[in-house]
């Protein structure tokens, strides 16, 4: 008998699949229904203990299962909605957390529209401006608004958990002008007006939700510029990662977790992934990287994002990235960008 699974190659983005943290969502409503998760879990092939203890991601048809299980067992096919109540930015990872340090609402919304595939590897969205309001639109056409019409949950979720994070961000009641979606809800209007608190619109074109363009331009009270960059940084690692192979993404991560005390050796790295300097050499190779392509583009991706995106000094940056001295930093760089980290900065 096979057991529950979930997905955990982070490098195939065509297979369409989401954070762990969404179906952990799901499990928070479950309990409020007297139902145990961990069950229904099983009835799909999660292992949820595995969700809550593990980085992996799950594949969407097994999302879209889990939806329509639960909005089953629980009686409520407006069981998206109670989950973007429950929603809170670190189900978004660092992704969540910048949209909160973020200048204003739409500068982290560009940040999380840019990212998205960090949420789910097949979300499509885009910006409308009408007059004086912004539509978030899930675009149609795709893999993931076909799920989304499969299971009205889903979308429920995806257009409500923005009204979640503009009024988390902003911390006040941000007001949405409309929220419009493909299927008909007449029969629970008073459910979505309860929770949006504006006009919405079932049998719509599209799926999404809007609100005044001035009011998402206001500063944010939480704005942090290096906050923000240290999660921007967090989430293009993550990102990186979908594209490598397993050992690739191990060896990322260990060497990213190790610069702030140095330059690690390609011989630490392989002791702490239990093997051969040989071994990993020959796993890395299996995959087209070398350690020292690896150890490279790390640091200078690293590099680029604390230089635009921060107020640290150029010695900080040098030696958090385990340069010896912030004069070898400054020519690695220029040697690869053909300029001076300083004139770098200058540009941003």
């Amino acid at each position: 008998m096979t057991g529950p699974s979930v997905s955990t190659n982070k490098s195939a983005s065509a297979d369409n699949t989401t954070l762990s943290t969404i179906p952990r969502l799901i499990s928070q409503v479950l309990p409020i229904y007297e139902i145990d998760a961990a069950s229904l879990f099983q009835r799909v092939g999660l292992d949820l203990n595995l969700l809550q203890t593990t980085d992996v991601r799950v594949p969407m048809a097994q999302m879209s299962e889990l939806w329509q299980l639960a909005s089953e067992v629980t009686g409520n096919e407006e069981l998206g909605l109670v989950a973007a109540s429950l929603f809170q930015p670190a189900y978004l990872k660092g992704l969540g957390l910048a949209w909160m340090v973020s200048e204003n609402l739409v500068e982290g919304l560009k940040l999380f529209i840019r990212n998205s595939q960090l949420v789910n590897t097949a979300l499509q969205i885009e910006l409308v401006t009408e007059g004086d309001e912004l539509f978030i639109k899930y675009k149609r056409d795709t893999p993931s608004s076909q799920l989304f019409n499969v299971q009205p949950c889903a979308i429920q979720l995806g257009v409500g958990f923005f009204l979640k994070m503009f009024r988390l961000a902003a911390g006040k009641s941000i007001p949405a002008t409309g929220a419009y979606f493909t299927f008909p809800i007449v029969e629970k209007l008073d459910v979505y007006e309860a929770y949006f608190q504006c006009p919405v619109y079932g049998e719509s074109d599209f799926n999404g939700i809007s609100f005044s363009t001035k009011l998402l331009q206001e500063l944010l009270p939480t704005h942090d510029s290096d906050l923000l960059a240290l999660n921007k940084t967090a989430v293009g690692k993550y990102l990186a990662s979908l594209k490598l192979g397993a050992i690739s993404e191990r060896v990322s991560e260990v060497v990213s977790a190790l610069l702030t005390s140095g330059c690690p050796t390609e011989e630490e790295i392989a002791y702490r992934l239990h093997m051969s300097k040989r071994t990993l050499q020959r796993k890395l190779k299996a995959e087209g990287q070398s350690y020292s392509t690896l150890l490279a583009s790390i640091r200078f991706d690293l590099a680029k994002e604390f230089l635009s995106t921060s107020s640290m000094q150029i010695t900080d940056v040098a030696y958090q990235l385990g340069y010896s001295s912030p004069s070898t930093f400054a020519r690695a760089f220029k040697q690869q960008f053909g300029e001076a980290p300083l004139a770098y900065r200058s540009r941003y």
